[in-house]
């Protein structure tokens, strides 16, 4: 079989070279044959893998293999890697040793059958060491793994580690994951109690169950009964039914770790939990220095079956650390005063060297829980005095320092919260809204009460509108309307004691609802609606001035205001009246709404826009009282006159509104001037009414890109007119008089490019030459104002003819130039240009100058010259062109002569 060099790359020295425990062991075995144990040292090493030597190999069938593996270790792509390195470097020791010969098949036999030998002496031997190392003959699987990488046993397999390990004792088992959960205060306080070992105690009592299983599962005893959430709740019925047979602190120490577990909503919680709290346990005396059997009896102690615990203390003893006087420091520092008392209290007796710091530990905790105690001893205080405010403040003095004192949180969770502050009552509509301020504690609701006389004493004292409420908003949506009625708001934390009222009163009066106002030319028109217990309304006008002015509507809901001023703007307010029970009338808050009379909305149809000195004027047919606002749309918008948009639909639709200037005066038209727009636009005319109006006929203006550096030239009879063009999309209209009647034409670049320039024939004709820029919509069309061009004095004239030429094979291009003078006597500048495309070039600028030369028509009247175009593609021109400025302008050949 042919080596494969990337196949061995792949399966010996990537792997290799990432095995750092492989590698070490393979610089062992070079050391000791380089040393005096010889071939000896290699019965460690599998050499027939590293080698990738087969069985079936003959003498030239190795010498040929173990070529190529020398050949594979010099490749670049592994010859810096240390493990082509070390493989090399043992493979020319083999080569030069006088006692080995690599190319005998009964070399790498002998090797292969010691390395079995080997490999069995060195199992058992690791067998007993880990025994020695395993107290509690128990070691994880994953643990084994590692430690047989190690010591060089990696590629061994996990069945013949087990059983080699069974041999000496030692069972192995699986490793498991430790929970990422909080184990809460009140698991762990109940536990402090001798009635509770573990968790478990807490769920099964009255029972003390032995052979607690954790690890893989929650249950206990033979055969294994499994617990869940509803043992949880079994237990809390049966601890309030044995109420009188628990010691007071360990009752209320497992009512409030019951409590604690119900958030275990399936087993597997409930199981994640008690592991996470016996582990910690565990993990609580290995710190403290003991030995790990002792931890082990200690959990078996606890209920905890001896294979679980064995599991448990192998699993956290690799990672423990033994606690000392620094650790209780951290705990101090972090609040955890009750640990760190604990943790104090089972430290070995000091040095002489180190009790003058255990001392001074020892009084920052006494200090800390002095301080805690006259916390404490203010919370009792408080309670007999029905102080509940002062009870619970005590209390978070004493959390601050403890707090992970779950009694601590469970006697402030059964407090009283404070009573509710700045409770205020507001008519909203046909309802009254309640409003106040929490203390932000999450665990509070409310309940808000109604009553028509005194302060309720507690929540049943009265209507109860609303329990167990979370915010601190609540609608009444039916009150007794005319009535003076009270308002109380009570806040609980678990339903049963409740803080005093916050509490006010108010007499109910709905103010009127759904305010309209409909405007005629010099009216309006209002309309309103009020609760049936109203018995009439108020309506109060103001004017722009302040005056104000009252009625009383004789009929329910509606009142026409007349004798208005057209445009002019005014406020309405309507208070709703009632009888109160004493017979008096009083009137509710007003609503207001805001009219302003004026005549029929209109779409303005007439819109006219023109130049102005300053900008541009728009003008239209007056609409009365209604203001007209001009909006600028992109060209190419769509609007359809008399219809209604918004300013946020105009907005949308890219729209701007235009700032506008009163212009001049003019009878029955409104005219306004505004800065002239950049680019073109579509002038859209709105009618205003409310958010938006009424869209009418737009116009199209702005300003254009206009044409460049235009240039008139005669050929013969007529006129050749050219121009540089504006960036865009345009079409170019030009204007002038023959023979004194006006003639327009429209040019496209196409056109343009195709005919060189624009031809107008009989020169001697043509007057008032322009040139505009015309912008297409759609369709709409708009024409910027015309560029005057200027019909000047003809200057001389030189025409040039061309032989131009491309190669079939090289496709390079030639020309053959004849430029001829018959008027001009001078020097002329000559600019020839080459542009490889479909159009002509129509100035110097559009295309490649391949030659500038200056022509002496002094003497001469032609001169011919041939330039070398290089390798050019068809179809391609060539053109010829002046400098800006010259005294001679060119005539061009025919356009056939020009095209190569």
């Amino acid at each position: 079989m042919a080596f494969d060099a990337k196949q061995y790359r792949k399966s010996v020295l990537i792997p290799l070279e990432k095995d750092k425990d492989r590698k070490a062991v393979l610089q062992e075995a070079i050391r000791g044959f380089q040393g005096t144990e010889g071939a000896s040292a290699l019965a460690r090493l599998d050499l027939s893998a590293l080698f990738a030597v087969e069985p079936s190999m003959s003498g030239p069938d190795l010498e040929r293999h173990l070529g190529s593996v020398e050949a594979a270790f010099n490749s670049p792509a592994v010859k810096n890697r240390g493990s082509a390195q070390l493989l090399k470097k043992l493979l020319e020791l083999l080569r030069r040793s006088e006692d080995v010969e690599v190319a005998d098949p009964a070399f790498w036999s002998r090797m292969a059958a010691a390395r079995t030998r080997a490999e069995r002496t060195q199992l058992d031997g690791f067998a007993r060491a880990v025994a020695q190392e395993q107290p509690l003959k128990v070691v994880l699987a994953d643990r084994v793994a590692e430690l047989a990488a190690g010591t060089g046993l990696g590629s061994v397999a996990e069945s013949d580690l087990a059983a080699a390990l069974s041999s000496h004792g030692v069972t192995v088992v699986p490793d498991f994951e430790l929970p990422r959960v909080r184990v809460p205060p009140a698991v762990r306080a109940a536990t402090g109690f001798p009635e509770f070992r573990t968790v478990v105690d807490v769920v099964c009592r009255t029972e003390r169950p032995d052979g607690i299983r954790v690890v893989d599962g929650l249950s206990y005893g033979e055969p294994a009964r499994r617990l869940g959430p509803q043992d949880v709740a079994r237990a809390k019925a049966l601890l309030q039914q044995q109420e009188a047979r628990v010691e007071e602190g360990a009752r209320q120490a497992a009512q409030n770790a019951l409590a604690a577990l119900t958030e275990c909503a399936s087993a597997a919680d409930l199981h994640a939990l008690a592991l996470a709290s016996v582990a910690e346990a565990a993990e609580t005396l290995l710190r403290r220095g003991l030995p790990r059997v002792t931890v082990h009896e200690e959990l078996c102690k606890l209920g905890v079956h001896r294979d679980d615990a064995a599991r448990l203390v192998t699993k956290l003893s690799t990672g423990s650390k033994v606690l000392g006087p620094d650790d209780v420091a951290e705990l101090l520092a972090d609040g955890a005063l009750g640990e760190a008392r604990r943790l104090l209290d089972s430290l070995p007796d000091p040095s002489d060297d180190e009790r003058a710091a255990r001392e001074r530990l020892a009084e920052r905790v006494a200090a800390a829980e002095s301080k805690k105690d006259r916390s404490l001893a203010r919370y009792h205080a408080a309670v007999e005095a029905g102080d509940h405010p002062g009870a619970a403040a005590a209390l978070r003095e004493a959390l601050d320092v403890d707090p992970r004192d779950g009694d601590l949180s469970e006697r402030l969770r059964r407090l009283p919260p404070p009573p509710p502050a700045n409770l205020s009552l507001r008519i909203e509509g046909r309802g009254l809204v309640v409003a106040w301020n929490a203390d932000g504690d999450e665990a509070v609701t409310h309940a808000v009460v109604r009553t028509t006389d005194g302060v309720p004493a507690n929540p049943q004292d009265g209507r109860r509108l609303v329990d167990g409420h979370t915010g601190t908003l609540f609608r009444d949506e039916e009150p007794p309307v005319g009535a003076r009625v009270r308002y109380s708001v009570f806040a609980t934390r678990d339903g049963a004691a409740w803080s005093d009222p916050a509490t006010g009163t108010c007499v109910v009066l709905p103010p009127p609802t759904d305010p309209g106002a409909s405007a005629g030319t010099t009216q309006v028109s209002l309309s309103w609606g009020t609760p049936p217990e109203a018995v009439g309304a108020v309506v109060t006008r103001t004017d722009p001035d302040g005056s104000s002015r009252t009625y009383h509507p004789a009929e329910p809901g509606e009142l026409t205001v007349t004798g208005l001023t057209t445009g002019t703007k005014y406020r309405f307010s309507v208070a709703a009246v009632y009888l109160t029970e004493g017979g008096q009338r009083r009137e509710s808050a007003a609503v207001s709404t805001d009219a302003t009379p004026r005549g029929a909305v209109r779409a303005v149809e007439d819109l006219r826009v023109d130049a102005a000195p300053d900008g541009h004027r728009a003008s239209w047919t007056t609409v009365v009282g209604h203001p007209v606002e001009l909006w600028a749309l992109p060209v190419t918008g769509r609007i359809e006159p008399g219809t209604r948009l918004s300013r946020a639909e105009l907005a949308r639709m890219h729209g701007r509104r235009i700032t506008l200037r009163p212009g001049p005066t003019a009878p029955g038209r409104t005219v306004r001037e505004f800065d002239t727009p950049t680019g073109v636009v579509l002038l859209v005319p709105v009618t205003a009414d409310g958010d938006g109006g009424l869209v009418g006929t737009p116009e199209v203006t702005g300003s254009a890109p206009q044409v460049r550096m235009p240039t008139v030239e005669r050929l013969g009879e007529g006129l050749r007119l050219s121009w540089q063009w504006p960036e865009g999309d345009h079409v170019i209209e030009v204007g002038w008089h023959a023979d004194g009647e006006p003639v327009t034409r429209r040019v496209t670049r196409t056109a343009y490019n195709e005919g060189g320039g624009v031809k107008i024939p009989r020169a001697h004709t043509v007057s008032g030459l322009t040139l505009a820029t015309v912008v297409r919509t759609a369709d709409r069309e708009w024409v910027s104002a015309p560029v005057q061009v200027p019909l000047g004095g003809r200057a001389p004239a030189a025409s040039y003819t061309l032989r131009v030429r491309r190669s079939w094979l090289g496709g390079r291009g030639t020309a053959t130039v004849t430029v001829e003078s018959p008027e001009f006597r001078g020097t002329v500048r000559a600019l020839t240009v080459l542009k490889e495309a479909k159009f002509m070039p129509g100035d110097a600028t559009d295309g490649t100058v391949v030659d500038r030369r200056d022509l002496d028509f002094a003497d001469e009247r032609s001169h011919t010259f041939e330039l070398s175009l290089g390798k050019v593609a068809t179809p391609f021109w060539v053109r010829l062109f002046t400098e800006p400025g010259s005294a001679v302008r060119l005539e061009d050949p025919p356009t056939s002569r020009m095209r190569g």
